[in-house]
């Protein structure tokens, strides 16, 4: 057997949501956007094809001045990575030596924990309330490096603000707050970041700007923190096309605006439809909402839900199990996913 280390050798790998190779499945399980780019961005691309026989810019210079000027800092304070993940595991690389601990919440993005194992770090799971939510601020003195998510899955709610910024003023290692969602939400954390210097916010333009299959991230952190996360981000890490793509993105940010709102629309029938439907619903401020069906256990619903051509996510996660999450689709896929919920509940009746 090749020599592997043993910490790899014992982690569970991460396992992300079925992606399908066939059919017309309703596809409300990844979190995607569920419409495609603004047709506007699409003519970038012909000129980068000609370059592909050319390296990309290594520190992403016009991508990062452009996200710059949407973020409000700086363009030496962002750093970019291939998707918002590759910046996670940067900063693990950056602050973490192995067998020192990382924290992050009980339930929450499973990535952070098998990040967390691959690289040989300690794990310290911090205890959420009834609601899934922060009843403190997070006082972990061993922790090198703080994981949260706000808005925080699969719950899809922004974390307390309050002791977000309590755990930045109270901790010695680094908190990172991954804002993957917050374009679906009524405020973000970016003016933290002029008041603590060990603050790393991560975004992605995965999931509000339709660029999934691209591949951007951004971490966003005082100058002194991304000195250091650059020396470990691999060279050439965002290639030309995407670069490209994103930069035109956030140039159309009124058509997105748009997405969003309609999003933001179809998630609000989404929770109320549902709850007709008795099925206790969590508000959101994502592009998804966590459901608990009272008629049926969530792992059925699931399953019967696939059989239909439906996809939704179920997590076998101890405290989650009679919840299903349900990405927001267009209207079209939201108005198949209840009418066959509707079928389904009629037919136990």
């Amino acid at each position: 057997m090749f020599l592997i280390r043993e910490c790899v050798l014992n982690t569970p790998g991460y396992v992300p949501g079925e992606q399908p190779k066939y059919g017309n499945l309703i596809k409300l399980n990844t979190n995607e956007n569920p419409y495609p780019p603004p047709f506007e961005l699409l003519p970038v691309l012909q000129d980068e094809l000609s370059k592909l026989n050319l390296y990309p810019d290594p520190v992403c210079s016009k991508l990062r001045e452009t996200a710059a000027i949407i973020y409000g800092v700086s363009s030496d304070m962002i750093i970019t990575g291939n998707g918002s993940d590759d910046i996670l595991n940067i900063a693990i690389r950056t602050f973490v030596n192995p067998g020192e601990t990382i924290a992050f919440l009980d339930v929450t993005y499973s990535l952070y924990e098998t990040l967390a194992l691959v690289h040989g770090a300690s794990m310290r799971k911090i205890p959420t309330n009834g609601e899934f939510e922060l009843s403190q601020p997070i006082i972990c003195p061993e922790a090198k490096l703080i994981f949260f998510a706000s808005p925080n899955p699969p719950l899809g709610k922004h974390l307390n603000r309050q002791y977000l910024e309590a755990t930045c003023a109270k901790t010695t290692g680094i908190v990172v707050i991954d804002e993957a969602y917050v374009n679906f939400a009524d405020y973000d954390h970016l003016d933290l970041l002029q008041k603590y210097d060990n603050l790393i916010l991560v975004r992605t333009m995965s999931k509000a700007y339709s660029l999934a299959g691209a591949r951007v991230g951004f971490g966003i952190a005082s100058k002194s923190v991304l000195e250091q996360m650059n020396k470990v981000r691999d060279s050439y890490n965002v290639d030309r096309l995407a670069q490209a793509l994103a930069t035109a993105a956030f140039q159309h940010q009124e058509n997105y605006q748009q997405i969003w709102d309609k999003i933001r629309q179809t998630r609000k029938r989404l929770i109320t439809s549902l709850r007709d439907l008795d099925f206790f619903v969590f508000d959101s401020e994502a592009n998804f909402v966590l459901a608990s069906p009272k008629w049926i256990p969530a792992s059925q619903l699931y399953t019967q839900l696939r059989e239909k051509e439906v996809l939704v996510r179920y997590f076998n996660h101890p405290r989650i199990l009679d919840y299903v999450r349900i990405s927001v689709g267009t209207d079209p896929e939201i108005h198949r996913l209840l009418e066959t919920i509707q079928y389904l509940k009629a037919q136990r009746a």
